[in-house]
């Protein structure tokens, strides 16, 4: 109110002279601007402000107030907004150029798409104004009705305009802004195709600013010359940007050298060595985020030609005052650039970074000597640098290992990289044998670390005499071990079985029945497929199990040669950063233009949708962890098929000698030999079924634990994989499982559990889920906010429940739940354990509701927590 009588006051002059008045009104409108930046109403004022402006038409500082409110609130109150065009449209027509340009600034940024009628008309006249700078606004307010309506572009002939204007105009400024609104307009390829405006923007690029001498420079990469004189005379002229001050700059120039010269071979390798130096002096600038762009192009280039820079190694060196992600990439270029010549030099660099007091840093140095190790198989001593990281890691602490110190991690790493050189070379598993079989596999501190043991020993069994006894003790944290520990695990059992029988009686006997009834379908899957394969044919299983070890060319974390071309051919673009085509994290309807304008592109198409992983096979696997009525019944085998019958012929007790496959049938895993043996159950529980055929006959073998009688539901919830199964109760129903199957999740949005309720229900259930993910820095700082409440408030939204958090750091815990709707004893209990030094969440999930409900839920929590993170 008291600003609204000032502007009342100030449409008359009141006594005041003409200085004043002005001052008066320079200083509401000041007021008014800064409230309305700090985000109060002011739209009321729309009329007055608008008739006090009015009165002091020479007046610039107090347009340009006018026009910042009107193209504020011009789309919130788009029908007093009208009033405002006649000015404007008024100052359109002013004397004074910059009067005209601002007016015409605002008026194409009202964003009010019933007004184009009142925009078109002053920007088609701006274009040919007298004034460069009424003419730079003009153009980029065609880019504006552009993004409003297209339509209207095309049928008023701007565009062919803004055309004309590139090949006529003088300002250079012009000329950048008609290239930036065609490039938007996806007219690149055509622009590119014109030799003419080629060539007079390239002969003129020290005339125009820095963003624009890089628009130019991306123009001309998109060119392709008619012969290889035309690519010299290109290169002789732009030979001075690789010098230019600006990291930009230089980056593009460098971008249309070799995009110039990609089909000439030999120019295009001198390209390359004449791009080493800029490259050089842009990693060793001061700024980090120049420095890591600048690196990211080079590792590209280094990757696609390591021979070009295998001398210039040590430009890639890391200083101690680089952030560890620049090193990162610097040792990533190093493991690139390694041959024969250089390797020596640059393993033992890497080998003074694995002291470095930041341990991913420190894991980073390890994983790009196992990079040259694979790449340089012939090199001496590198094999052995690798294995000496696992002096002093690895002690036994159980899963997550913890000792302090580098040494874990380094061996953790070490022994992932091990994995990888074994894969593509086999033969060296008896340099590394001694080293590994000193580990305590459960000591290692990531669960990749422990997979890979697993792996190792249980693809190298034969030559690994400890295997066994690892194993074991990794086996003893099964339960506190992450799902692929436990896959690797199960298979290496296996392996290990078919390779040492004898020995690896008792260790199979563990692991299988812990698998069978895992909570995680891939690890209860493969346990199902390994025991089928045991029962029916054990020489057929180790041809599927074991199979002769092929070398591994190439690892699927690589990236594809089809993906590194794409990829340089958005050369300086976010693409080399995120090392990743743009189709891939750009919608296709922003990049029309950059789709365009890169000819060959196979870009374009919208990116498919990511699959949807709790859709109807996650359903299945829900359905079969849940296993209908029979509890410990429904897990795997229906006795009847899982009991040998003992038969007539003679045979030993379960340690029988040697380690061949024959020994299999002393443990009746064959269909027919080696009567009065342990029996299948033996294998699974340890229970020795000895003696003679008959007393085998006349009374049934006692089941492993967790096992079904024969008189049980029969195949543990995987009915489909055994032909003739399924309970009677499915059978005689199929229209209620399909039901289950599909019954949508409705939590109730007033849910409220007691602390004793919610302990009493998670002592009484079994573990249905559990999941662990890394998080950001913001995001743990985010959860300890406004003491928990933020986050508790964002879950309750989707209407799970806060029963209780708290903890403190390192370690918070929360716990929340989420109700059935209409079922109040049917509840998801969740608890989350958040690690603050190592920024990781580990999620527990039990359930009393419906099995066939757990994926749905699983989906929402995921979604919700995706939606929390920063």
């Amino acid at each position: 109110a008291e600003l609204a009588a000032a502007l009342q006051t100030l449409q008359t002059t009141g006594g005041r002279g003409p200085a004043e008045l002005r001052a008066a009104k320079r200083d509401t409108f000041r007021k008014i601007i800064s409230l309305v930046s700090v985000g109060m109403d002011m739209s009321g004022l729309f009329p007055p402000m608008i008739s006090s402006a009015n009165l002091s038409p020479d007046d610039l500082v107090l347009k340009k107030m006018l026009y910042l409110y009107i193209t504020h609130y011009a789309s919130q109150v788009p029908d007093i907004a009208l009033l405002a065009i006649n000015q404007l449209h008024k100052d359109c027509r002013d004397q004074d150029p910059t009067v005209r340009g601002l007016a015409l600034r605002s008026l194409c940024g009202l964003r009010v798409a019933n007004f184009l009628e009142y925009v078109v008309s002053p920007v088609a006249m701006g274009l040919d104004d007298r004034h460069p700078y009424v003419r730079r606004t003009a153009v980029m307010g065609v880019l504006k009705i552009l993004h409003t309506n297209e339509a209207v572009v095309h049928a008023q002939g701007l565009l062919e305009k803004v055309h004309a204007m590139l090949h006529l105009d003088t300002d250079p400024q012009v000329l950048s802004n008609c290239l930036t609104v065609l490039t938007a307009a996806g007219e690149s390829g055509v622009l590119a195709a014109d030799a003419t405006l080629v060539y007079s923007l390239t002969n003129r690029i020290k005339d125009f600013s820095e963003w624009a001498q890089c628009q130019v420079l991306e123009l001309v990469a998109l060119y392709r010359p008619a012969s290889e004189s035309e690519v010299f005379d290109f290169l002789n002229t732009l030979e001075d940007r690789m010098g230019a001050s600006n990291s930009a700059v230089v980056v593009a120039a460098i971008k249309a050298f070799l995009h110039l010269t990609i089909d000439m071979t030999a120019t295009h390798q001198q390209v390359l060595e004449r791009v080493r130096d800029p490259l050089r002096s842009l990693i060793g600038r001061e700024s980090p985020s120049t420095a890591y762009a600048a690196m990211s192009h080079a590792l590209l280039l280094v990757q696609r030609a390591p021979f070009v820079f295998e001398q210039d190694y040590a430009a890639f060196y890391c200083r101690a005052h680089d952030p560890w992600y620049i090193k990162k990439v610097k040792m990533e270029a190093l493991a690139a650039v390694a041959s024969p010549a250089n390797v020596y030099d640059i393993v033992q660099e890497l080998s003074e970074y694995t002291h470095d007091v930041h341990a991913p840093t420190a894991r980073d140095a390890v994983r790009a000597i196992g990079r040259i190790a694979l790449s340089v198989p012939d090199a001496p001593g590198v094999i052995e640098r690798l294995l000496s990281f696992l002096d002093g890691g690895g002690a036994d602490g159980g899963p997550g290992g913890g000792g302090g110190g580098l040494g874990e991690p380094l061996c953790s790493e070490t022994v992932v990289q091990l994995e990888d050189v074994l894969r593509r070379f086999p033969e060296v598993i008896l340099v590394c044998l001694p080293q590994l079989s000193e580990l305590a596999p459960a000591g290692l501190e990531t669960a990749d670390a422990r997979a890979a043991f697993a792996w190792i020993a249980g693809q190298f069994g034969k030559d690994f005499a400890d295997a066994p006894t690892a194993l074991r003790r990794l086996a003893a944290g099964w339960a506190g071990e992450q799902a692929g520990v436990r896959l690797a695990l199960t298979r290496a059992a296996v392996q290990l079985f078919l390779k040492r029988p004898p020995e690896c009686r008792t260790l199979l006997g563990t692991v299988l029945p812990l698998a069978l009834e895992d909570d995680d379908p891939d690890v209860r899957d493969a346990a199902v497929l390994y025991y089928k394969l045991l029962k029916a044919d054990p020489h057929s299983a180790a041809t599927v199990v074991s199979p002769p070890l092929m070398q591994v060319a190439a690892f699927s974390e690589d990236l594809s040669q089809e993906a590194r071309d794409a990829i340089f051919r958005e050369f300086n673009t976010l693409s080399v950063v995120f090392r990743s085509p743009a189709a891939s994290f750009v919608d296709a309807a922003l990049q029309r233009g950059a789709v365009a304008g890169n000819a060959g592109d196979g870009g374009g198409g919208e990116a498919a949708p990511p699959a949807d992983l709790l859709g109807p096979s996650g359903a299945d696997a829900a359905a079969a962890m849940d296993g209908g009525a029979g509890g410990a019944e429904t897990m795997l085998l229906d006795l009847e098929d899982s009991v040998e019958e003992p038969t007539d012929a003679g045979g030993g007790g379960d340690g029988g000698g040697g380690g061949s496959l024959d020994a299999l049938g002393c443990i009746g895993l064959n269909g027919g030999g080696g009567g009065g043996g342990t029996d299948l159950s033996d294998l699974l529980g340890g229970v020795d079924g000895g003696g003679s055929g008959a007393a085998g006959a006349a009374a049934p073998v006692a089941a492993a634990p967790g096992v079904a009688g024969s008189t049980g539901a029969g195949l543990w919830g995987l009915e489909d994989l055994v032909p003739g199964g399924g309970s009677a109760a499915s059978a005689a129903n199929p229209g209620a499982a399909a039901a289950a199957l599909t019954e949508d999740l409705q939590l109730d949005p007033t849910a409220a559990v007691s602390a004793a309720v919610f302990q009493s229900a998670w002592s009484k259930c079994g573990v249905a889920q559990r999941s662990s993910e890394q998080l950001s820095a913001a995001t743990v700082e985010a959860l300890q906010a406004n003491n928990h409440r933020d986050f508790s408030d964002h879950m309750a939204q989707a209407y799970i429940m806060t029963a209780a958090s708290g903890g403190t750091p390192p370690t918070l815990k929360f716990y929340l739940f989420g109700q059935v709707a209409g079922a109040p004893k049917a509840l998801f209990l969740v608890e989350m354990s958040v690690r603050t030094d190592a920024q990781t969440c580990d999620v527990t999930v039990k359930s009393t509701a419906p099995a066939a409900l757990l994926p749905q839920f699983m989906e929402r929590w995921s979604m919700c927590l995706a939606g929390f993170h920063r």
